[in-house]
């Protein structure tokens, strides 16, 4: 696949739309602040970080921190815990106070730091914001010591985004349960809703988003042969959050969901379109 340039537009639309959020207090409403997901996400680490959790001094990375989800996460499991962001209205809101953290404004496809710098690499509702992910696995790779781990969630799903778009040309769409419409509506169409009720301009947010706008997500199989071949020895793919799965959760019981996640899992890749995200571990 040809390699994109880093995009200029792709930055400042990130820039505004991030500034524009957490100034609003509505990036710090993010479902993924949510106390359940936290518990989640931290286990997620805290099995993904076995093979490398005993080494001395260890050091990780989050690209695009953000406001510290991740940084919070992990500040107690190294010794030393870098941030990189381009958007000085989300670090600001980075909690320091443990000692062990250093934020960077930076773009996060080339920073400043050594080659095998790092044992950990995270980048969290991330990759869909950059215009070529590959550039940045490069540099993921680069920065990582031999053994080192590189973990990214919340990545749009391209089949799950593609099954909206053919749903949306339906004639009987009106036929569809709100719960479709909703996820094609957001799916297809998340410029329009942050316009709608926060005020945001709605081509900004898609030019910060062009891997779920424009690509209409991550190809699992794509985005493991690409990690493959810059290097990683292994690369794994996780599925995330299949259809109203948070409604299951909160509204039935986390056990109901547990037992469909589960299910929808053991019959993959048939039920590959029904899951939003895609979750992906790379080791160097």
């Amino acid at each position: 696949m040809e390699e994109k340039k880093i995009d200029k537009s792709t930055l400042e639309a990130n820039k505004y739309v991030h500034s524009f959020l957490v100034n609003k207090g509505e990036y710090q409403k993010s479902p993924h602040f949510k106390y359940e997901n936290k518990l989640k996400v931290r286990s997620i680490i805290e099995r993904v970080t076995k093979p490398i959790i005993t080494r001395s001094d260890r050091k990780v990375i989050d690209f695009g921190c953000g406001t510290g989800f991740i940084i919070d996460l992990v500040k107690d499991l190294f010794d030393e815990v870098h941030g990189v962001d381009i958007t000085p209205d989300m670090m600001k809101h980075v909690d320091t106070l443990s000692g062990n953290i250093t934020l960077h404004e930076s773009i996060a496809e080339k920073t400043s730091f050594n080659s095998n710098s790092f044992d950990f690499a995270t980048a969290y509702s991330f990759m869909d914001h950059l215009k070529d992910y590959k550039i940045f696995l490069k540099e993921v790779f680069r920065v990582l010591n031999d053994g080192g781990i590189f973990y990214t969630d919340l990545n749009p799903n391209r089949s799950f985004i593609k099954v909206m778009g053919l749903l949306e040309n339906y004639n009987s769409s009106e036929d569809f349960s709100l719960i479709v419409k909703k996820e094609i509506f957001g799916s297809l169409h998340n410029g329009r809703y942050y316009e709608d009720i926060f005020g945001m301009n709605a081509e900004m947010l898609e030019k910060a988003e062009p891997i779920k706008s424009i690509d209409k997500g991550f190809d699992a199989r794509e985005t493991l042969d690409v990690a493959k071949k810059i290097g990683f020895k292994k690369c794994f793919v996780e599925y995330e959050w299949f259809l109203d799965q948070s409604n299951v959760m909160h509204n039935q019981s986390l056990a109901d969901s547990r037992k469909i996640e589960n299910y929808l899992i053991s019959v993959l890749p048939v039920s590959d379109v029904l899951f939003k995200y895609l979750r992906f571990i790379f080791v160097k």
